[in-house]
């Protein structure tokens, strides 16, 4: 160890020591700058081989990358100013310190540090890194997933958990869930439910629906290569006039635009689908029936600021939506299914069919909020040969009444 002076030495006397288990770089050298709050090298069994692992943190993500060789992560980090080493042998630990005159600072203490290397702190996902259809979706490449592609890969995980929540058990059924996903897109979604019902025992036929022809087809071009032709197939269509040949089970709508949300929660309801998942986005119909003149006393200043009024009708049109779900019969929560800085629009709306009275404090609230904003829903409008005959027959769009325009 005398020959390290610094910390990109201790670098690399740590990666190409053949005792090298763990390493934990922090700090920054005194008048230098990087975003990484810390690094963590350490050696893991991946696919039958040793590979050495890097997960580079900030103070709002992390990424991580898996190597084959040594060279390629030794350049990497020693690029960073660090200015701690924490490095773990397997009989020995070292500490390193960059003072403030910048003389590093090393201890060394004789310690066992075995690491069972397949059963590493590294996070299990319900969606492991190798799975195939990441890197037919170009989500991972040789098993790894890409350093670009972690923000989408934490959803796709996250969205699956969801799923697997929602679901519950396997069921005992007498076809295969007939899964419906309107306005799939790249539809890293959509393959990733074939994926987790197909790993779970549970049969399913999933058909993605998308207006875009060409996304359509590579799509199903996908689903080819991966030999799921039988269970997952794609088509081109309009939400609002899509016709389902087979009543689905589940449906699921992840970031239809405004009211394409509502045909989609709509379609469900009418199919007496079990159960939905939709995560809506840039809700601007309730947002342009919100007038300052039809709001009651002392509420104006909400819609004073464009900011703040389209915050208000985000949450009013979710609200209202969930309101009228329960009112058909679902039992409905609305939560944040992936932190906020992955995608602003975070919400996801979970409804599942449940037999049972209707709720009346659903009632209540559709008809209070839409009474006090001057609001009418889409939802509701779409669904209301299913709701009472007067819930909304005293409010018009935009403030406008019985008695006359308001605004």
């Amino acid at each position: 160890m005398s020959d390290i002076a610094n910390i990109p030495d201790l670098i690399r006397y740590a990666l190409r020591h053949d005792e090298f288990q763990r390493a934990v770089l922090s700090g920054t050298m005194h008048g230098a700058t990087h975003p990484w709050r810390r690094v963590v090298v350490r050696k893991v069994a991946l696919r039958g081989t040793v590979q050495t692992q890097v997960e580079w943190h900030t103070s709002d993500n992390s990424t991580t990358r898996n190597y084959t060789g040594i060279d390629a992560v030794i350049d990497e980090l020693v690029e960073v100013p660090f200015r701690n080493g924490h490095v773990e042998l397997r009989t020995a630990t070292i500490e390193g310190r960059v003072s403030k005159r910048g003389k590093l600072l090393l201890s060394r203490r004789n310690e066992a540090n075995n690491r069972d290397l397949a059963h590493d702190r590294v996070r299990r996902r319900a969606i492991p890194e190798d799975a195939p259809f990441l890197e037919v979706l170009g989500v991972s490449r040789d098993g790894a997933v890409k350093p670009t592609a972690q923000r989408k890969y934490r959803q796709i995980n996250e969205f699956v958990r969801v799923l697997g929540a929602t679901l519950g058990e396997k069921q005992d059924r007498d076809r295969p869930l007939q899964v419906l996903d309107l306005g799939c897109g790249n539809a890293y979604l959509t393959f990733a439910t074939v994926h987790h019902l197909t790993e779970s025992g549970i049969p399913c036929v999933v058909v993605g629906v998308d207006r875009d022809a060409e996304l359509v087809a590579r799509n199903n071009s996908r689903a080819e290569q991966l030999g799921w032709q039988d269970r997952l197939t794609f088509t081109t269509a309009l939400i609002d006039r899509y016709e389902p040949t087979e009543s689905p089970d589940l449906v699921v709508a992840l970031h239809a635009c405004d009211t394409a949300t509502d045909d989609v929660l709509a379609l469900a309801v009418e199919q007496n689908a079990d159960y939905l998942l939709a995560s809506p986005c840039c809700q601007h119909d309730l947002q342009r029936q919100l007038r300052s003149r039809a709001m009651p006393e002392g509420f104006r200043d909400l819609v004073r600021d464009g900011v703040l009024k389209e915050q208000l009708g985000d949450l009013l049109t979710d609200s209202l939506r969930a309101s009228v779900l329960r009112l058909v019969g679902y039992q409905v929560d609305v939560f944040a299914f992936v932190p906020v800085e992955h995608t602003p629009r975070n919400n996801l709306i979970r409804a599942v069919r449940t037999p049972g009275p209707v709720d009346r404090d659903a009632e209540a609230s559709v008809r209070a909020t839409t009474g006090m904003f001057g609001v009418r829903p889409r939802l509701a409008e779409l669904l209301r040969h299913r709701l009472p005959d007067d819930l909304l027959g005293g409010v018009r769009a935009g403030g406008d009444d019985a008695t006359g325009d308001t605004r």
